[in-house]
């Protein structure tokens, strides 16, 4: 049997964010080692689905970008702001749609309901590859969006099933590596596919095709991959199992589900400060995913140019994120590093509305952008997941936050205009603005959490009674 430890609540918790569990309690500690072991044999199984999975979702969700300038408009006779419309109108249905299925988890549960929106949105993108009109790709977007909807928050909240919440940044960076991953694969396939022209069918047409086809042949392997919690993951032993749930358990009692944790939810000033740091930020972070190849052929390169001098700024991207989502596991901070990284996607916003720069500087600042871009947003959703409890409480909390969120992408479709070809000085500007806006919502969410923080250990040195639940409890610490 695995050597267990036993400590005083006190001397287990990290000092930064202690877990939201009384003092005076105690649990059983694992022996470091096969901590170690067991958390190391988790991030090789699951952190893979999640970055496959989230890959496959932003390119059928992004892949519009490299349509559009790989003919798409011509085709099915686009006008005026009609591209800007089908990007938008996309998140219509997945603002709709996110609450509702993300709280499905605790009836269907992760193991089945991921499989099932992976074959829902798989099957839109393959389908999309036929639409004729403005109308046609209208509707397909809007399935498309509600089939999505719920993805984002349900992978937030099913890297919290397994990781305690000091180490949750790294795992649910793989969200937003494959958000950068997706956008080098997505030039690549572009740049491959849309030179195809084969039985009338255009290569923009290709994309969507293969696009759908391997997000299928996907959802149908991962009705075999995802367990639904610790206890149930094949791929440990009986006693990892055994040792992985009570990692979680020893840190947060969910207890049974009740309509109160939705309610308190949408109660907390902490759940609609993120989601506007989330909405500011998505307006920047999706703009650049869908139009940067707008962006980078208005440079003065060609279509299949534009398509591979995407992929090194993705890649590069995806390096720092996950570089930043282990600084910030690695320091148990927040805010200095949303603080401090965002000032150089500001400069690449700056570069890029000043214009009248050497064509090099303004490649330059699109790396700063995607980059840098990542951390609001990223790092945002995950401070959230590590400051909510108990656990369906913080599924909607998750979910509440991509749903404001994603007004930010219906804004983000608006502004990059075809007519200010190749400045989009609108955009830009409007870019650089949320940036500001959300780095600004960072400096109060900062303030309000210390606060409280400040406010609970006057409260626990009073001895004053425990009433509260989860992130409520008067020995909850919130993660700064």
């Amino acid at each position: 049997m695995t050597e267990l430890k036993s400590k005083s609540i006190e001397d287990a918790v990290h000092p930064i964010a202690p877990s939201p569990i009384g003092v005076g309690s105690t649990h059983d500690m694992i022996d470091p080692q096969v901590e170690k072991k067991l958390i190391r044999k988790m991030d090789m199984y699951i952190v893979p689905l999640i970055i496959v999975t989230y890959i496959l979702s932003y390119l059928d969700r992004t892949n519009i970008g490299n349509a559009k300038i790989a003919g798409m408009p011509t085709d099915i006779h686009l006008h005026g702001t009609q591209i800007n419309l089908a990007v938008s109108i996309f998140y219509v249905t997945y603002i709709i749609f996110e609450i509702p299925i993300t709280l499905l988890i605790r009836v269907v549960g992760p193991s089945r309901l991921i499989p099932c929106i992976l074959v829902s949105w798989s099957l839109v993108t393959a389908f999309s590859g036929f639409v004729s009109s403005a109308g046609s790709l209208i509707a397909c977007r809007l399935l498309l969006g509600m089939t999505e909807a719920a993805l984002f928050p349900i992978l937030n909240l099913y890297v919290s099933l397994f990781w305690k919440r000091e180490e949750i940044a790294k795992r649910a960076a793989g969200i937003f590596i494959a958000i950068a991953l997706s956008g080098a694969f997505g030039g690549l396939f572009a740049g491959a596919l849309t030179g195809i022209d084969v039985h009338g069918y255009h290569g923009w047409r290709w994309l969507y095709f293969t696009e759908g086809i391997v997000s299928f042949c996907w959802a149908i392997a991962s009705f075999f991959l995802w367990p639904d919690s610790p206890e149930t993951a094949y791929f440990l032993t009986t006693e990892e199992r055994q040792l992985a749930g009570a990692r979680i358990e020893a840190q947060a009692k969910d207890g049974p589900f009740e309509w109160s944790q939705v309610t308190d939810a949408f109660k907390s000033p902490i759940c609609w400060l993120s989601g506007f740091i989330q909405m500011t930020a998505d307006v920047y972070n999706y703009s650049i995913s869908t139009f940067l190849p707008t962006i980078v052929k208005g440079l003065g390169y060609t279509s299949k140019q534009t398509q591979y001098h995407t992929i090194p700024i993705y890649l590069v991207g995806a390096a720092a994120f996950f570089c930043f989502a282990w600084l910030a596991d690695r320091t148990q901070r927040r805010a200095p590093l949303m603080l401090f990284f965002p000032l150089f996607t500001m400069l690449g916003y700056a570069i890029l509305l000043a214009w009248d720069v050497a064509p090099g500087v303004k490649y330059f600042a699109c790396f700063l952008i995607v980059t840098f871009g990542s951390v609001l947003p990223g790092l945002n959703i995950t401070w959230l997941n590590g400051n909510m409890g108990p656990r369906y409480k913080r599924a909607t909390a998750l979910a509440m936050n991509q749903t404001i969120g994603n007004f930010g992408g219906i804004i983000c479709g608006q502004i990059y205009l075809d007519k200010e070809n190749p400045r989009y000085v609108t955009g830009q500007a409007v870019a650089l603005t949320c940036c500001c806006l959300s780095w600004s919502g960072v400096w109060v969410m900062w303030w309000m959490l210390k606060s409280r923080n400040d406010k609970r250990d006057k409260i626990v040195q009073a001895g004053q009674e425990d009433t509260g639940k989860g992130d409520e409890s008067i020995y909850f610490r919130y993660q700064l």
